[in-house]
């Protein structure tokens, strides 16, 4: 009985924790967004890097990155998202599927809807052709969703303790060296990459937060 009741004041704290996290996150993403359709000075600033990454853009740089940002297409993601899936039914490790596809899913959704709304166009002068509109970065917002929650369900099963660092750090280099290849093929703008990096995270939070209140829940989890 106890321990129940200590499960459910941690099970609260969590939840505020959580969502005062997930407010701040939302709230500079609405306000980056804000920016963006306002025309406000960030437009100008991302004029201004969209130029330099023109400018330093070599032939051999773009075939280079035009390799790296294949690692955030879903043409990779989700061959590989339903390969993971295999494996934690392999495993036994099913309470984290629901979460992993709740993750990668809302996040691509969000960002989609995004890109409707926003209705931004591309940089002038990208290495690569993209058809759909430029704000949110896909390609960020995937990184962030689908590798943060990988590196989250590493860190969780592995036992090494000195592995879980260079996991992390790991994924973090992923994360930025596919938002940098969007901004050096030239077909975002540092704003769209921002803001797919902060959609990213609000499903990445919401994920994993279903995975720790399932773990603190373990009643729910078998049902």
């Amino acid at each position: 009985m106890q321990n129940q009741k200590e499960i459910k004041k941690l099970s609260r704290l969590f939840i505020g924790v959580v969502l005062a996290l997930w407010l701040m996150v939302a709230s500079v993403l609405a306000g980056l967004t804000e920016d963006v359709v306002t025309a406000a000075p960030i437009v100008n600033f991302d004029k201004y890097w969209a130029a330099v990454f023109l400018n330093i853009r070599t032939g051999i740089g773009s075939v280079i990155f035009s390799i790296v940002t294949q690692i955030g297409n879903w043409q990779l993601v989700i061959p590989a998202l339903l390969i993971i899936v295999y494996f934690l039914v392999k495993k036994k490790l099913k309470k984290f599927i629901v979460p992993f596809l709740f993750t990668v899913i809302s996040a691509e959704a969000i960002a989609f809807v995004g890109k409707l709304l926003v209705h931004r166009t591309r940089p002038f002068g990208g290495a690569i052709t993209e058809l759909d509109f430029s704000f949110p970065s896909g390609h960020a917002t995937i990184a962030v969703a689908f590798y943060g929650y990988l590196a989250y369900l590493l860190i969780k099963t592995q036992k090494d303790k000195i592995k879980r660092p260079l996991i992390l750090i790991g994924a973090l280099g992923l994360i930025l060296i596919i938002g940098y290849s969007r901004l050096y093929l030239g077909v975002h703008y540092v704003s769209d990459v921002l803001a797919g990096y902060l959609v990213g995270l609000l499903a990445l939070i919401a994920g994993i937060s279903l995975s720790e209140w399932l773990l603190l829940n373990p009643i729910k989890n078998k049902r």
